[in-house]
């Protein structure tokens, strides 16, 4: 009789560890509001220098989005405004791209929210 019940169990114990693995890759999906989803919520960077961008993207990044990976940054003009922006994406989560404001001083933009 302990045969009959053994596979049942087991089943059950399979399926329910398959379950928690689908529920953890749900919760590392990124919120649409989270910082540097728009150019509204830009992450900002302030570098001296262009050399320092992807240094500080891949390390803000790898915080942010462990797993992940980054497709080279591009720079983007709005306004008067300088981005770097970055195509990333995860095995079976869809891909998202980030928003880095590059500015040159802290003061470039007083009603800019710092994340």
């Amino acid at each position: 009789m302990k045969t009959k019940f053994r596979f049942p169990a087991l089943l059950a114990a399979a399926t329910l560890l398959g379950v928690g693995t689908m529920a953890s890759g749900q919760i590392n999906m990124p919120n649409p509001g989270a910082p540097g989803s728009s150019p509204d919520t830009a992450v900002r960077l302030v570098l001296t220098s262009d050399l320092m961008v992807d240094r500080q993207i891949s390390r803000w990044l790898r915080q942010h989005y462990p797993g992940w990976t980054a497709d080279p940054h591009e720079f983007m003009e709005i306004g008067s405004e300088r981005y770097a922006v970055v195509y990333i994406s995860a095995p079976n989560q869809g891909g998202r791209r980030v928003y880095f404001r590059v500015m040159k001083n802290q003061n470039e933009d007083d009603n800019f929210p710092s994340f």
